[in-house]
């Protein structure tokens, strides 16, 4: 038998029961869901075990309904499967497993964003675990191998993006980058303008990014890299690293600095360092076919990496007011509504 174990954890801990796991990201980090609580939410982690040994694990962020009870229960990525042997009958009594212990003994609306790629054949799962999918589709990027040496990741560009990169190397850019205080405050605000002027909504806040930044370990502090032309600030990107990969979690680059080539020039920079890092994949960040904006899809195909799409989002809650209601503000606030 399969079961879920809430565990009071540290992060080094964390980090390292959960790392040898399939599907590892950002959002399973510790840190991150320790930068999510705040505001009414609060972030849960638990071990799945089977005869003793950790099959799996879950990170969820959890928002309680003040007075009546009940509440929102998201897992993001999750949960964590163990690499090669985790069958379907596994899946579904994790599943169930998470069901029990957030709809069943809690009353809470869970709904799951799944490490499981849109055509693995264990998404049959859902249903017999009791979730029903949503139209939510699942997160979709793409990863750059980093194993290659420079000159055949260089050749592994698109035509176009590799000519705007060696533009902006002619323009006389210059790049600035690290992980101190300073110059990622600097970024960081240079972020919020860039957020302010467009009037964009994004989960992805100032703040979060400054609170996650507090919370990362020296090793694994976010690495910006920053472009200037005749002294002048034209954009920079941030690049967050978690286990092995590495992914672009920010680009503030405008239309200056695209008429330069220095999105391209960042990103090779972010590239080339990652890899001397030790880094083995490079994520782009985001890129669905469907959502992404053309102009930021083109840009992001032109990296090379090979797309992924994981299976549509699921939800569960046991039919109450109080759970139909947060069902109802959740799917109002994932239309924009």
């Amino acid at each position: 038998m399969i079961r879920f174990e809430p565990v009071e954890i540290a992060a080094d801990d964390w980090t390292r029961a959960v790392a040898p796991l399939d599907g590892f990201s950002l959002v399973q980090c510790w840190e991150y869901g320790a930068a999510r609580t705040g505001d009414g939410a609060q972030a849960e982690r638990g071990l799945f075990y089977r005869d003793g040994r950790v099959i799996g694990a879950a990170q969820v962020v959890t928002r309680a309904l003040p007075l009546v009870g009940g509440g929102l229960a998201w897992v993001s990525r999750g949960p964590l499967l163990r690499r090669g042997d985790t069958t379907a009958d596994d899946l579904t009594a994790m599943l169930q497993a998470l069901h029990r212990h957030y709809v069943g003994s809690r009353g809470y609306y869970l709904r799951i964003a799944s490490t499981l790629a849109a055509d693995d054949p264990r998404t049959e799962a859902f249903p017999s675990a009791g979730f029903h999918l949503t139209d939510s589709p699942g997160w979709a990027s793409a990863l750059l191998d980093l194993a290659p040496d420079e000159q055949t990741l260089r050749r592994g560009l698109r035509g176009n993006w590799r000519n705007h990169l060696n533009k902006a190397e002619r323009a006389g850019l210059t790049v600035e980058t690290g992980s101190d205080d300073a110059g990622f405050t600097a970024c960081v605000e240079e972020y919020r303008a860039f957020l302010a002027e467009r009037g964009f909504s994004t989960g992805v806040t100032p703040e979060l990014l400054l609170r996650l930044q507090a919370l990362l370990p020296d090793e694994r502090k976010m690495v910006f890299f920053r472009g200037r032309h005749d002294g002048v600030s034209l954009g920079s990107i941030l690049i967050v690293r978690y286990c092995d990969r590495c992914e672009c979690l920010v680009n503030t680059v405008g239309a200056a600095g695209r008429r330069h080539g220095l999105g391209q020039l960042l990103v090779w920079r972010a590239i080339c360092e990652m890899k001397a890092r030790g880094m083995a994949a490079f994520d782009v960040g985001g890129m669905d076919p469907a959502l992404t904006p053309k102009g930021i899809y083109d840009f992001k195909t032109g990296i090379g990496g090979v797309a992924y799409r994981l299976a549509n989002e699921i939800e569960a809650d046991d039919g109450g007011l109080r759970a139909r209601l947060v069902r109802w503000r959740v799917a109002r606030a994932r239309s924009g509504g």
